[in-house]
């Protein structure tokens, strides 16, 4: 009787315990179709006066005493959805000038110094939607934040907020960035390309930190001026092999002669992996003087470095294709066996391999 009995009480504990999980996903859904509901509504309240200011045919100031009239996370959600989805440029910087002195605001920012990232993060989305010069000094707290999530959306203010001292703190900090923060940041800093290319150039010398250099010659690639990229040429003979790999990377995109002798001298490199990344630009920038030294790459011992010098050499219009159908007949085998290789791709191939 006793083994029955506590069959019996487990099989009831069991009962109950399922019924509490119905009852649990019942409530689940029902709270989240409320407040799906509520979302709307807000979202319908918010969308008449927006789409009448838009058009020219309501007030800025009833959008923002609508935005003021809800609580203040909901305030938040709207302001950002605007920002967003619907307002931009000058009409976004207009909003965020009308809202600006109103109490939820404030306390939405004031959340930069909370505890709790969550809480900080919540000032950085209203940050990146109504900021501007006066909010520079939170700007550089949030972008000195510890956690990424809250940097990463601060990164958003940048073109808003930032001056020359705001995106020296980012690129000082740039390195050592996570990866995702760190691409997202460089999108930021090329919107202020102007404060960015200033302080770049004060920079990026042979005598700066190389884990910087790497990662500033690779934010110069992705500006892309002239200006930058001349500066990248004067790295090529930098001690760091990371260095020199994205300085021969980066100059794909420089249109000079002074882009093709650096590439030419970066051939001769000591580690394969920039000789290879010189060779892939080389055939971006379809420079014929690169002819011959790319058929002398094309017997390195590297695998690589002759896979990328006969890509280039493939090219570089029919002068290049020629050169290339010549190595066929080297003594060399290797060399000749990637030129047969290449030589017997279609145009199309090449040009989809070689920007892999």
């Amino acid at each position: 009787m006793t083994f029955l009995h506590a069959l019996a009480v487990i099989a009831v504990l069991q009962s109950v315990f399922l019924a509490l999980i119905v009852v649990l996903l019942f409530v689940n859904r029902t709270r989240s179709r409320l407040r799906a509901d509520v979302s709307a509504r807000i979202s319908a309240e918010v969308a008449g006066p927006a789409q009448s200011w838009l058009v020219g045919e309501g007030s800025i100031t009833e959008v923002a005493e609508v935005l003021a009239s809800l609580p203040v996370d909901r305030a938040l959600e709207q302001m950002v959805m605007l920002a967003t989805s619907r307002v931009g440029g000058s009409q976004l910087t207009d909003l965020a000038g009308t809202i600006a002195d109103y109490p939820w605001v404030d306390e939405v920012l004031k959340r930069a110094y909370s505890r709790n990232w969550w809480r900080r993060l919540d000032a950085a989305r209203l940050l990146a939607a109504v900021g501007g010069p006066r909010h520079r000094d939170l700007l550089r707290r949030l972008l000195a934040d510890d956690h990424p999530a809250v940097k990463g959306v601060a990164t958003a203010s940048i073109p808003r907020v930032a001056d020359l001292d705001s995106v020296v703190l980012v690129l000082e900090s740039l390195p050592r960035q996570p990866l995702v923060v760190r691409l997202y940041q460089f999108s930021m800093l090329k919107e202020t390309w102007s404060f960015t290319s200033e302080a770049l150039l004060a920079r990026m010398t042979a005598t700066s930190d190389p884990q910087s250099l790497e990662t500033w010659v690779a934010l110069s690639e992705a500006i892309g001026t002239s200006e930058l990229l001349e500066r990248v040429c004067t790295l090529r003979a930098h001690e760091s092999a990371a260095v020199r790999i994205n300085v021969a990377r980066a100059l794909k995109k420089y249109y000079h002669p002074d882009s093709a002798r650096t590439l030419i001298d970066l051939l001769s490199d000591p580690d394969w992996r920039v000789r290879a990344q010189a060779a892939r630009s080389i055939g971006t920038l379809n420079d014929e003087m690169s002819i011959e030294p790319l058929r002398n790459a094309m017997l390195d011992a590297q695998w690589w470095v002759r896979f990328r010098a006969a890509l280039a050499l493939a090219q570089l219009g029919e002068k290049g294709r020629r050169a290339l159908r010549t190595m066929r007949d080297s003594t060399d085998r290797y060399a000749s066996e990637m030129a047969t290789m290449i030589s017997g791709l279609s145009p199309g191939s090449i040009v989809e391999i070689a920007e892999s």
